[in-house]
């Protein structure tokens, strides 16, 4: 029983010690990006932290003789409904974690996204806020990903030279 406890401590914390160098690795490549990108590197560090940790644990049980298979078939199940539900906030997160690393777009570009035309103000996980004249529009990142969008640049003035322009050249 002891060698069963000793096993079962060895595979906690190997996974916690996983956990950590991996988090650490995740912080340096944060590193490499700008601020704004912090976020979604923090999502992922304590998401994969919380995973790992808990895989551990789920192996630690089972090397000390619990019968894991009921809660490893339940947490699987839970998983498929949750991801049904949160399709579309899942698709945004993701969506969101790729503009931030992949920057598509910038805070101040003006675009025309799903119909609206306008200044992005704001970038998140969840969404794009876009200001026309006199209205927010809050767009879902998914549809950044999954439709067409115009990047519209300012248009140089056009005059019309007079005969001061052109005496002057």
């Amino acid at each position: 029983m002891t060698n069963n406890i000793a096993s079962a401590l060895f595979i906690l914390g190997l996974f916690f010690l996983g956990a950590m160098v991996f988090d650490k690795v995740l912080k340096k490549i944060a590193g490499r990006y700008d601020a704004s990108a912090s976020e979604s590197f923090r999502l992922i560090s304590n998401s994969q932290k919380a995973v790992l940790i808990f895989i551990g644990c789920v192996l630690a049980l089972s090397k000390l003789g619990f019968d894991v298979s009921a809660l490893v078939a339940g947490l699987g199940l839970t998983g498929f409904a949750m991801g049904l539900a949160l399709k579309d906030a899942i698709s945004n997160l993701v969506a969101g974690i790729m503009i931030v690393v992949y920057k598509p777009i910038q805070l101040g570009d003006r675009v025309e996204l799903a119909g609206v035309k306008g200044a992005v103000v704001d970038l998140n996980l969840r969404y794009i806020t876009v200001r026309a004249e006199d209205v927010v529009h809050l767009v879902p990142n998914s549809l950044l990903l999954n439709s067409k969008v115009s990047l519209m640049e300012d248009k140089p003035e056009v005059g019309i030279a007079t005969d001061s322009d052109t005496a002057a050249s």
